[in-house]
């Protein structure tokens, strides 16, 4: 069987409907499916893995038999544009994808049994629901609907999918989840849910009890004042959780229980305290809480993730970062850059794995004691007011760039009061 691309730009002329398919093998510059399309297409599909034509001319609707006149020679069709109200699978239909990339005018989209189509995507549309027709496609394991029009998702629509693992509705208008209602209630086979993009406001995580293969959830790009999870719940296979881009204040998951989750990402949002996470998090390896407005930062908060390597806290309003107790970290990156730093002290914070270090734009007058306990660490305090003095001491990792301190070519004037030259390229703009 072929892949077939099909970029329909409908529109009724005359009771026809004119548009064009593009393949990339062989070439038909015209067909009309009303006298001998069929025929012709049906020969290039015979000599061709692929068929590219110029414009198609039909007579009915480019869904529907139009879909089930083609079904043998056909994996994947594809509408670039597609200009009615409706779009129909057939019964028993054997594509296997359908893409229909831009349907302003489409409400409806109906399916029959089918027992081949694994994925479906449509973006675009004015679809206000998932279609109900959904359970009739038993084999379909990727669904995405984007920028349509749909308000509410109830995950009950998904049970009867068992195949189903990647399902994309983002930007869409999306303000209420539904939870898998029933007892006992059917459990999904959905393992990443990405929503971004929506109109969420609150958020409870315990209606994901349903979904135990959950791998991702996304939900960047809302308005998500509250999260909540009103009653304890295990995501047994969660790798990922996606916050950000939300107007969150505070955040407390100790209700979940993530025995594989790895990434946590909750900026840009507004939390004036570090989120109360879930203990244990065996896996934990990635935190990224940019762009909030955290003041301070004390290292024993990471104390019981052992295995976390990455944290990301640049763009908030911290101004002093220490260790109100010992502690050991394997934290590999650690990146504060832009926010208010003055006092940088790492008494009591081992971190043996650290190779990179970044302070830049910042209010460090001075560079941390860092490459004393860890020699081979590359330091970035750009844009911070370090004294000449202060860096003088580091000249030689200044110059095979371990410490990073507004290098300048010696063409160039600096915008500092002061600078000190490294070799015969380069300087370094500072203060008096």
């Amino acid at each position: 069987m072929l892949m077939m691309w099909l970029q329909l730009g409908m529109h009724l002329c005359e009771g026809q409907c004119v548009g064009s398919i593009f393949y990339s093998t062989c070439s038909i510059p015209i067909v009309n499916m009303t006298t001998d399309g069929g025929a012709r297409l049906r020969k290039a599909f015979e000599v061709a893995k692929e068929v590219t034509i110029g414009k198609m001319i039909v007579s009915i609707s480019p869904s529907g038999p139009f879909l089930q006149r083609f079904a043998n020679y056909v994996d994947l069709v594809w509408f670039d544009s597609y200009r009615e109200a409706a779009f129909q699978v057939p019964d028993g239909n054997t594509i296997s994808g359908i893409i229909i990339g831009y349907a302003p005018g489409m409400r409806t989209f109906i399916a029959g049994s089918n027992t081949h189509l694994e994925s479906l995507d449509i973006s675009k549309c004015s679809l206000d629901r998932v279609p109900q027709t959904l359970p009739k496609m038993t084999k379909l394991k990727f669904l995405s609907i984007t920028q349509c029009k749909i308000t509410v998702l109830r995950l009950d629509m998904f049970a009867d999918n068992q195949y189903l693992k990647n399902l994309d509705l983002s930007y869409n208008q999306i303000q209420q989840l539904l939870p898998v209602t029933g007892r006992p209630a059917r459990m999904l086979s959905i393992e990443t849910l990405t929503l971004r993009g929506n109109l969420l406001q609150n958020l409870d995580l315990a209606l994901f009890v349903a979904m135990p293969q959950l791998l991702n959830l996304n939900f960047l790009n809302n308005l998500i004042v509250s999260l909540d999870v009103s009653a304890p719940i295990a995501l047994p296979n969660l790798s990922g959780l996606y916050l950000g881009y939300n107007k969150l204040v505070s955040l407390d998951l100790r209700n979940l229980t993530l025995p594989k989750l790895e990434t946590f990402s909750f900026g840009p949002n507004a939390l004036t305290q570090m989120p109360i996470l879930p203990r244990p998090l065996p896996k934990f390896n990635y935190l990224s809480l940019s762009a909030n407005n955290l003041t301070q930062l004390d290292m024993t908060y990471f104390r019981p993730y052992p295995n976390l390597q990455k944290i990301y806290i640049s763009s908030n309003q911290i101004t002093t970062v220490r260790a109100s107790s010992p502690v050991r970290l394997q934290v590999d990156y650690l990146e504060l850059s832009n926010n208010k730093i003055t006092t940088f002290n790492i008494t009591g914070w081992d971190m043996p794995n650290i190779t990179l270090l970044n302070l830049d734009g910042n209010q460090l007058s001075v560079v941390p004691s860092v490459f004393e306990r860890y020699p081979k660490v590359y330091l970035f305090m750009n844009r911070n007011p370090v004294l000449c003095d202060a860096l003088l001491p580091f000249k030689d990792r200044l110059k095979n760039y371990q410490l990073q301190k507004d290098p300048w070519p010696l063409s160039k004037a600096c915008t500092t009061i002061s600078s000190f030259t490294v070799d015969e390229t380069m300087k370094i703009c500072c203060d008096q």
